[in-house]
């Protein structure tokens, strides 16, 4: 399964001797805490050194650019804007390194100048890998500028257009703006190849970068011949959408090319080190990605790769278990089956990894996993109490008939209030939000493979969570890590969310804004922006750092498409959601307007029915509730029940609108049932509780839950709690 290196060195033996020790030490409780990444490097490889052809197909491109644009504005006069563009960006790089090396003096630091720069490209001396890092930041810098400088020119047009005065200029503010980005581009495929690349080349980078500037080209070319200029309603909102990706990437790039300057500075003198410390990155990478290709189940590792493509949940569903302690998933999602356990027999367990190959041992019936008694015995109920409904547990767990008609009609409501929402109707964005909330429960639904018992459904509908989360961090977050460890301080992500504004934990040092949490007016403009973190902040963290908050690996990250999926949901988003009002023809402020009320409505709704559902006193301090202390030290079903609350189960309009998530027991104890059969299960689920002395929470009303979470907020925001 596994290759490693030829020649682990003994930090890597350490280090995976460590994990296996805290994996197998946490079998006591069933579900074990992922063990952390080693991150170790090796800093002997030998010095990379760039092959004759890639030097000769990079100076290819760069010679075909240049052609390229210097023929269009020799042929086209009114392109001379591309060629002002290149050298303003020029001239705004140079400015932008001036302006860092005084800075990095005035901290007694070493800067490199716009005139180091001009040495090293007229002399032909190579720029070590810190200054390569260092101009590609700035370059990132004055990408970011020029979008910005596009982006207002389209704006100003357009308010001006609303004011009645209309520029004189035929071509449009949308070709100005085309051909301000064509000239960056030219600029920064040039400029990045000489002064910022590393190696090995990011050919696809390239490509993609020269392809959008061929397509530009043409464009421009082409713009009255093809009319562009009546078409701006067309290609406004792309190159709106197009400047916003190209933002994320330049802010991503800056991030990254900061965090490499650093680490380089930090590494010793090492000059081969120092050249090639991007390459280095980019080998350790993926060596870490290689040695967590084993599923660990109740403590062993297991090599399932060649059952991926034949898992019946779909592959989505066991690679999400991959790489970690994927306990709970296993156990969660094959709760009326004994097949999974009979599968995983035919998979001999890793027992050591050794340098390029594996140990494997037979599993014994010594060896089985423990029993959790309490979920053994609530299984079978639960199985019995649907088969009475008439239902086959495994086969008619997903949406039934009129779950799948609602999935239709608050879709095709979303659309049609979205369209009012792009139109700058701010009532269109209310509703926009709340229909938004509403098609959650199809994401929701289906992130946890109950939408359909047809994995490619279930991979389209998760999407479905978008306007309240970006649907591929959400199964790291919300379907494998908070659903495993759920209230655990170190491993339940859920828990971190806020840490900025309100503490939900003990475990969260006082600061002195915690104490504004007593008011109940704070607390709902916190949970505002909870969606302005599920869809905007968190997610630039997790495609920065590959990790959300250290404890949960973004495992996705190497499978490009899903690695995309971030991106494209980050960039519609932003598209969508807060720029689409601002092309409407409404004022500033009305455009303004409309975005806030989405993500504030969105994230009122999200809080009010997530949050609540684990966040109080006797769901966080689980000991000081009524559960028998043996079973939740020994069953994961027992901590679900104790960290979790119902409410106002005998409602369906609290179903309904909550998105099934007043039933938060069921949910958690069988994720992989449709919340539409919940209810046939929740008083089966609540007699199996009491009968067992587990600590079932079931407020009558939503106001009471809330009160709860209120009151557990102003406890904390107490400086002795």
């Amino acid at each position: 399964m596994c290759q490693l290196n030829a020649a682990p060195n003994a930090r890597k033996k350490d280090a995976l001797l460590e994990k296996k020790s805290l994996s197998s030490s946490s079998t006591s409780r069933n579900i074990s805490a992922s063990a952390s990444t080693n991150k170790s490097q090796d800093l002997s490889k030998p010095k990379y050194h760039p092959t004759q052809s890639q030097h000769a197909i990079l100076h290819t491109l760069s010679l075909v650019w240049f052609a390229l644009c210097t023929s269009l504005v020799v042929k086209h006069h009114d392109m001379v804007i591309v060629f002002y563009s290149f050298v303003g960006s020029f001239l705004t790089t140079m400015a932008t390194t001036a302006a860092t090396a005084a800075t990095a003096a005035s901290s007694g630091k070493e800067g490199q100048g716009p005139m180091d720069i001009w040495t090293h490209v007229v002399y032909g001396i190579p720029f070590s890998s810190h200054q390569k890092s260092c101009n590609g930041r700035n370059k990132s810098i004055v990408g970011i500028i020029f979008c910005i400088l596009s982006f207002l020119h389209l704006r100003v047009d357009m308010i001006q257009q609303q004011y009645g005065h209309y520029n004189n200029n035929k071509k449009g503010a949308e070709f100005h703006a085309l051909a301000n980005m064509a000239g960056f581009l030219a600029f920064d495929l040039w400029y990045d190849q000489v002064c910022c690349r590393q190696y090995p080349p990011r050919v696809l980078c390239i490509l993609g970068d020269a392809l959008t500037l061929s397509v530009f080209s043409v464009l421009l070319s082409k713009w009255d011949d093809w009319d562009m200029g009546s078409n701006g309603m067309v290609v406004r909102p792309l190159l709106v959408v197009w400047l916003g990706y190209k933002m994320v990437r330049f802010g991503l790039d800056i991030l990254q090319r900061h965090k490499q300057s650093i680490a380089i500075c930090d590494c010793p003198n090492n000059d081969d080190y120092r050249d090639n410390r991007g390459m280095e990155d980019a080998k350790t990478v993926s060596r870490g990605v290689s040695e967590q290709l084993l599923w660990t189940i109740h403590g062993k590792d297991y090599d399932l790769s060649d059952f991926v493509e034949r898992h019946p949940g779909g592959k989505e569903a066991i690679l999400l278990g991959r790489g970690r302690d994927c306990t709970a998933l296993y156990e969660s999602y094959h709760p009326f089956t004994n097949r999974h356990r009979n599968i995983l027999k035919k998979y001999a367990a890793v027992t050591s990894v050794d340098a390029g190959s594996k140990t494997t041992s037979t599993t014994t019936e010594s060896d089985s996993p423990p029993k959790d008694e309490f979920y053994e015995i609530l299984k079978e109920r639960v199985t019995k109490t649907l088969m009475e409904h008439g239902m086959d547990p495994n086969l008619h767990r997903a949406a039934t008939l009129g779950r799948t008609i609602y999935y239709f009609v608050i879709s095709s409501l979303l659309c049609l209030s979205g369209m009012y929402h792009v139109k700058g109707n701010p009532f269109g964005s209310f509703l926009f939000a709340v229909f938004g909330w509403l098609v959650g429960c199809l994401g929701h639904d289906a992130g946890h493979f109950a939408a359909s018992r047809i994995p490619f459904l279930n991979d389209a509908g998760v999407w479905g969570i978008s306007f309240l989360c970006n649907p591929i961090m959400w199964q790291h977050q919300h379907t494998f890590a908070h659903h495993s460890h759920t209230n655990d301080f170190d491993h339940d992500p859920d828990l971190h969310h806020f840490e900025v504004l309100l503490r939900v934990h003990r475990k969260f040092k006082q600061k002195d804004i915690y104490k504004y949490q007593k008011n109940v007016f704070y607390v709902i403009g916190a949970y505002a922006l909870v969606v302005f973190g599920e869809c905007i902040k968190i997610p630039l963290g997790m495609m920065k750092t590959g990790f959300l908050y250290d404890m949960v690996e973004y495992t996705d990250r190497k499978r490009p498409l899903r690695a995309l999926g971030m991106y494209v949901h980050y960039v519609s988003y932003l598209g969508l959601i807060v720029l689409s009002p601002f092309f409407s023809g409404k004022s500033w402020m009305t455009a303004l307007s409309c975005a806030v009320i989405h993500i504030a409505t969105a994230g009122w709704l999200f809080a009010l029915f997530s949050q609540i559902n684990h966040l109080n006193e006797y769901s966080i301090d689980i000991q000081r509730g009524e559960t028998n202390p043996r079973l939740l030290n020994e069953s994961w079903a027992a901590r679900q029940v104790a960290t979790s609350n119902n409410f106002a189960t005998k409602s369906l309009f609290w179903h309904v609108f909550s998105n099934g998530l007043n039933m938060q027991i069921e949910h958690h104890l069988f994720p992989g049932l449709n919340h539409c059969h919940l209810h046939l299960i929740q008083p089966t689920v609540q007699r199996t509780c009491e009968e067992f002395g587990v600590h079932y929470k079931s407020f009558e009303t939503w106001s009471e839950v809330m009160t709860a979470t209120l009151n557990w907020l102003d406890k904390l925001s107490d400086a002795k709690e």
